[in-house]
């Protein structure tokens, strides 16, 4: 027997659930990123929430061709519930490790073994994951997904890391669901089963709850590796930063709060901090909604600052950003200019700068007036 087929042997098996509703149109890149992944000893569960698309067809033939396909579950009537998919997924599966591999999402091809790679190397790891990109429908980069916020004293996700899963909850996840993409994680299926007993699902940010009891006594390892790619798209309306769904998930954010506090009552500082940030930040959403009703008036336009609300607000816009003012769009197709290069020159032929930030709105906005520039400036406080 080669070398080949004794790694084969030993490799433990990757359970991988594909929950999908609607999303036929990017199935194709999603099942080929599984079929072709360098890691093999996988088994792969289909499931369809009554799709109203094609994708109950695609599924079946992927189903047909790929030996590794288990099972292909499809619903008669929406669940209404992503959580509730995953579970049934769960179910199902028999590996050692677990993929939820979204389907309108889409991977590298060395995802799988590069996350196994990490587990295997630390037996109390609940979870590995890596960093995500943005992608828009047609698979344009859109740039890197933030992980950190200026709320944490460090930004771990520069580097390799396992943190200890309690400390994670109580200084970072009141702030911030850090695993921020499901697709973009290997789960223990021991650690995963444990949590779920004192889980049950209730609403749109279920994964945030689910993760705090996943980490409660384990750890949280990260690969700083740009392995998946998660898509913005105008039916993914869990991805979607408006205001009216912001006051949604507000609510549910309380309820997470509440449940870190209940388990961890030494975290109430960063808990009632997070409430404070959580309430001053409630208009920007209502803000980029109006924006979006008035970006074809602009003209020729730029955005400074590519964080989440220019992804959300570029995904959704008819016309696209001549230029963007910020250091990290260097994985993006949209031209970038870091600030420390702006002149007046790259300023000629703008009819107006969107500031999406509104941290540095001020130093933007006298950065601007230096350079002698006369367009129109529009800064998300002018929107609420």
């Amino acid at each position: 027997m080669n070398n080949k087929s004794q790694s084969n042997i030993c490799a433990p098996l990757v359970s991988i659930i594909v929950p999908n509703y609607n999303h036929y149109d990017y199935l194709e890149q999603r099942l080929q990123s599984i079929a072709k992944q360098t890691y093999s000893n996988l088994e792969i569960i289909l499931l369809d929430d009554a799709s109203s698309d094609n994708s109950v067809s695609r599924l079946e033939e992927f189903s047909l061709s790929e030996a590794r396909v288990k099972t292909f579950i499809k619903n008669s009537e929406n669940s209404g519930s992503a959580f509730a998919q995953w579970i049934k997924g769960f179910e199902q599966a028999s590996g050692k490790y677990l993929w939820i591999a979204e389907s309108d999402d889409f991977s590298d091809l060395h995802f799988i073994e590069c996350l196994v790679e990490q587990l295997e190397q630390q037996p109390k790891a609940a979870l590995a994951y890596c960093h995500s990109n943005w992608i828009d429908a047609e698979s344009n980069p859109l740039g890197l997904m933030d992980i950190h916020v200026p709320y944490f004293e460090e930004n771990y996700w520069l580097t390799d890391f396992c943190l200890n899963g309690d400390e994670v909850n109580r200084n970072l996840m009141p702030y911030r669901n850090v695993v921020r993409n499901a697709s973009s994680a290997l789960f223990r299926v021991t650690s995963f089963k444990a949590a779920l007993k004192d889980f049950s699902p209730s609403g749109r940010i279920d994964d945030w709850l689910f993760y705090v009891l996943l980490l409660k006594g384990n750890v949280l390892c990260f690969v700083n590796r740009e392995l998946n790619f998660c898509r913005l798209h105008s039916g993914n309306f869990s991805r979607s930063l408006t205001s009216n769904n912001y006051n949604k998930n507000s609510r549910e954010r309380i309820n997470v709060l509440r449940h870190i506090l209940a388990l961890y009552p030494e975290s109430a500082g960063s808990v009632h901090n997070a409430l404070a940030i959580l309430w001053k930040n409630r208009f920007k959403y209502k803000a980029v909604d109006n924006l979006l009703g008035q970006h074809q008036e602009m003209g020729s336009y730029a955005l400074y600052g590519f964080n989440d609300l220019s992804k959300y607000f570029i995904s959704r816009c008819y016309t696209q950003a001549e230029v963007i003012f910020d250091k990290k769009i260097a994985s993006s197709k949209y031209n970038g200019i870091p600030l420390s290069h702006l002149t007046a020159t790259a300023l000629q032929q703008l009819d107006t700068v969107i500031i999406m930030s509104i941290f540095y709105r001020k130093q933007m906005e006298v950065m601007l007036q230096n350079l002698g520039y006369s367009g129109r400036v529009v800064s998300l406080e002018k929107h609420q």
